[in-house]
């Protein structure tokens, strides 16, 4: 009895011995790796029409950059461990297209992932991924981030995928986008433009009460010369009567 007890605790550990062994070889991590990257880019699209919209706050800015960043270490997670898998010519094939279309995301959405890095909170994105378990780097922007796991996935590509060949021109872009940042506070561009829009109602309404008052004084300047001629005119004609009237006295005389 105590033989087939132990024989049976032999056989399941070796089942669980062959399962571990084996579980990298039949888990697909490049699926992973591609749906990952399909939310990043829906991701940025969304953000994107934020920035266009000027409606992207700190909060939105802060929320949006943690959850790319938890995306990025996902992705660089699930292509590491796919070197641990015996991939097919597709998986191979799959993986070289989703670094050609990280690629692509990062120069695409470059000014985008520059706002949302210049308008996060950085000490409270570091906080919830870490808190996540997730790894940061405090001092790298977004932008650089995602080049940096461009950078892994494409080691991880180029080990698994013998036939790949990089873009040169494409990477020359991704390398000018890893540099690209802004300022912050572009959320804020469409109350500007308001404000902008109110200075100039007032500066054109203080324009016509100035043209107005310019008006009013001419009107008064012109009145003022128009009383001093009528006052020429009738001291003239003052002076013309008082002469006539003193020649008629001597004519009479």
């Amino acid at each position: 009895m105590n033989k087939i007890i132990i024989a049976l605790i032999v056989a399941a550990a070796l089942a669980a011995g062959w399962f571990l062994l084996t579980a990298s070889d039949t888990y697909d991590y490049v699926a992973d790796v591609d749906a990952e990257i399909t939310e990043l880019e829906n991701e940025l699209a969304t953000l994107d029409a934020q920035v266009s919209a000027g409606t992207l706050s700190e909060a939105d800015a802060t929320a949006a950059k943690v959850r790319i960043v938890t995306r990025l270490n996902t992705i660089n997670e699930a292509s590491t461990n796919s070197e641990k898998a015996q991939l097919t010519p597709a998986q191979r094939a799959q993986l070289a297209e989703g670094l050609d279309r990280l690629k692509n995301i990062l120069v695409t959405y470059q000014n985008t992932l520059a706002v949302v890095e210049a308008n996060a909170d950085d000490a409270t994105v570091e906080a919830e991924v870490r808190r996540r378990g997730g790894s940061y780097t405090p001092n790298r922007t977004l932008n650089e981030t995602v080049a940096d796991i461009i950078s892994d996935v494409e080691e991880t590509v180029v080990d698994s995928v013998p036939d790949y060949e990089a873009d040169p021109e494409l990477d020359a872009q991704v390398d000018f986008a890893a540099d690209t940042t802004a300022e912050a506070g572009l959320d804020v561009d469409a109350e500007t433009g308001a404000d902008d829009d109110d200075m100039s109602d007032e500066e054109a309404t203080t324009s016509d009460e100035t043209t107005e008052s310019e008006m009013d004084d001419m009107d008064s300047g012109t009145g003022d010369a128009m009383d001093t001629l009528d006052a020429a005119v009738d001291l003239g004609t003052d002076a013309e009567t008082s002469a006539d009237a003193d020649l008629e006295a001597t004519t009479t005389n």
